[in-house]
């Protein structure tokens, strides 16, 4: 059961009543049954997108998580009616809720509603490929990995000098079994990051796949070293763990596994 993060949700721009809503959204964690209230009363009274916010941020709070899907998607919705500017990123929060509550078909829904531009919105391409890697993992959650794969592909077309989605690429390809391909993308995650625990880890999976055990030794090793408090450092040393005394010998063939992307996800929607 996920916990729900001790913070608010941050405030949409300009809404009609700033005190209302930033009230509302300070409430919501603290006291979710009265934040529930005020968001359901302001929207009676015609609150509108702001309103419709706060109650699914509320809602995420209070665990009444289908409910809070449909408010998500009913802002983004009322927000494109509107124009008023902010609806990629409610669907990008709506689609953080819905991975929350492992509804990755309904995430993936939802960035693909973002990444259509709505309203006339524009999206630089760093932002572009932020939500492309986004629903790669959601993607990857819906066991869809070619289509992942090609949502990661876009994002490093446009931001090719994105660190992560060069390694989501590495890892998605040594998954799927093409270890030269991942390589590839390894190489280039590592001119971006050369110091990176992250690529350390996948360059151990990497060699792992292809029967070194010397060099996924000497790469978890240095991922764990480099990072020992990340995730990508515990993976290593767990990696590191099945390992028998011998680099040669490994105890559990297996990759140091994370998930598809080093973003933790809030546990309350932004």
């Amino acid at each position: 059961m996920l916990l729900l993060a001790l913070c608010a949700a941050p405030a949409l721009a300009a809404p009609s009543d700033p005190t209302r809503y930033r009230a509302c959204l300070e409430m919501a964690p603290k006291d979710p049954a009265r934040a529930l209230q005020m968001a359901y009363g302001w929207r009676i009274e015609g609150g509108g997108v702001a309103a419709q916010h706060c109650l699914a941020v509320a809602q995420m709070h209070a665990r009444h998580h289908e409910a809070a899907l449909k408010s998500y998607e009913a802002a983004g919705q009322a927000s494109e009616a509107a124009r008023d500017g902010q609806a990629i990123a409610l669907w990008r929060q709506a689609a953080d809720a819905a991975l929350i509550v492992g509804q990755a078909d309904t995430a993936v829904r939802f960035l693909t509603r973002a990444l259509g531009k709505p309203g006339g919105l524009e999206l630089s391409p760093r932002a572009e490929a932020d939500l492309l890697v986004l629903r790669a993992q959601a993607l990857v959650d819906d066991s869809k990995p070619e289509a992942a794969m090609a949502d990661l592909a876009r994002a490093t077309d446009i931001a090719p000098d994105g660190f992560t989605p060069w390694l989501l690429r590495a890892t998605l390809a040594r998954r799927g079994g093409d270890v030269a391909a991942a390589e590839a993308a390894l190489l280039k995650a590592a001119a971006l990051a050369p110091d990176s625990p992250d690529v350390e880890l996948e360059a151990g999976n990497i060699a792992l796949a292809k029967g070194d055990t010397v060099l996924a030794r000497q790469a978890w090793e240095a991922a764990a070293s480099d990072g020992p408090d990340t995730p990508a450092g515990a993976a290593a040393s767990a990696a590191l763990g099945r390992m028998g005394p011998s680099a040669q010998k490994l105890l559990a063939p297996e990759a140091a596994q994370k998930p598809l992307t080093d973003a933790v996800l809030p546990a309350t929607p932004r």
